[in-house]
């Protein structure tokens, strides 16, 4: 680009009231206005590739996730007439906090409606499947293949369901009339380590320490999800966990009103240095982790929680601080409100789909049943 070229534009953009940025065509910031350096966005960086998919820049229209913002950005590709050069002006249009796009009535109904759909779609599925395994059994012996089938469309409607789950109860917590009750956190506890070794098997060794007498308020089926997507966190890195600790215990306050705080944590331990291997479902998860960090940040906002994330050496490291109170009369029992049937499609056997290592159309004990228990 020509130094007269470059000083136009500068000076154009130089009093123009959004924040801009010029780059050249490896999307290097060459240029950037007073209000785009003031503005601690995305043109405050001094490569603007973060904006792109892949780093290929696209014109026109751009919105970049960053955080809890969507920020809206217009895109233009210009070259000079004199030497050919290419060069992009990226002007920032506004940004909106997620709650706000979320919060829209027409997304929110529309998303609503689609996970119930969804929902539907897959308990009818499932009952079809139970119907076919059953009619196949007459049969007896040449059936295996029909229960591989099988076992792939559970597989697959496990898959669906997880994608569900975090939109849903991001949308239920956000809706005023969200009912909040006292849960036992060592029942759920207990109830969440029974699904994950369902869900993982003999492959990974679950256990768990829980103090007793501890109750927390909150809304039940968001509390589970929140476990669920704690050991799914776990479970993901770049480690595959030998073993998953759950971990519950009171934190004393300083605060005489207070009754004090819990503290839930869950651990990945990794000895024998097997790696996870992704899958085509967990190369991008940015829409998956949207959610579910947005849910974090609203149980943050709204029942005062502290959520945390670590990598370890040996693994991985997820905590949730919520406040605790005293027993009540009315104690909601752990038992998942996803369940289409007993210990079918629970939110931890969905968050763990992709680890899943139970065949439901074939009798394999692998749930580890009659290990002796690992509670305090």
């Amino acid at each position: 680009m020509t130094t007269d070229l470059f000083t136009l534009i500068k000076q154009i953009y130089g009093t123009a009231g959004i924040p801009t940025a010029i780059t050249d065509e490896k999307l290097n910031v060459l240029w950037r206005n007073s209000h785009a350096e003031s503005y601690r966005g995305p043109l405050s960086c001094d490569n603007a590739s973060v904006l792109f998919e892949k780093g290929v820049p696209a014109c026109g229209a751009v919105f970049f996730t960053e955080d809890e913002t969507i920020h809206r950005l217009n895109v233009l590709r210009s070259k000079s007439a004199e030497d050919a050069s290419v060069f992009y002006i990226i002007e920032h249009i506004g940004s909106d906090d997620i709650k706000t796009l979320l919060a829209s009535p027409h997304v929110k109904a529309y998303m609503t409606y689609l996970c119930a759909r969804i929902r539907e779609s897959v308990g009818m599925i499932a009952v079809s499947a139970d119907e076919i395994d059953a009619a196949a059994a007459v049969f007896g012996a040449g059936c295996g293949e029909v229960a591989n089938q099988l076992n792939t469309i559970n597989k697959g409607l496990m898959l669906i369901l997880r994608e569900v789950i975090n939109p849903e109860q991001l949308y239920y917590v956000l809706d005023p009339s969200c009912d909040d009750v006292t849960i036992c956190v060592a029942d759920e506890i207990a109830q969440a380590v029974s699904d994950a070794k369902r869900a993982l098997g003999k492959s990974v060794r679950v256990s768990y320490t829980s103090e007793k007498g501890i109750y927390t308020r909150m809304n039940r089926s968001v509390f589970e999800t929140i476990l669920s997507d704690m050991a799914l966190e776990c479970c993901c890195g770049k480690l595959f966990p030998d073993e998953l600790v759950f971990n519950c215990k009171s934190v004393k306050t300083d605060d005489l009103k207070s009754t004090g705080r819990v503290t839930i944590t869950v651990k990945s331990v990794n000895r024998s240095g097997k790696e996870n291997i992704p899958s085509k479902f967990e190369r991008d998860k940015r829409g998956s982790k949207l959610y579910f960090n947005y849910l974090c940040s609203v149980l943050c906002e709204k029942y005062g929680a502290e959520f945390t994330r670590s990598e370890l050496e040996d693994g991985y490291s997820c905590s949730i601080t919520l406040g605790s109170v005293g027993m009540d009369k009315q104690i909601v029992m752990s038992g998942s409100k996803f369940s289409i049937r007993p210990e079918r499609f629970c939110t931890m056997t969905l968050s763990l789909a992709e680890h899943h290592l139970e065949e439901r159309y074939k009798l394999i004990d692998i749930d580890g049943s009659d290990e002796p228990s690992d509670s305090e």
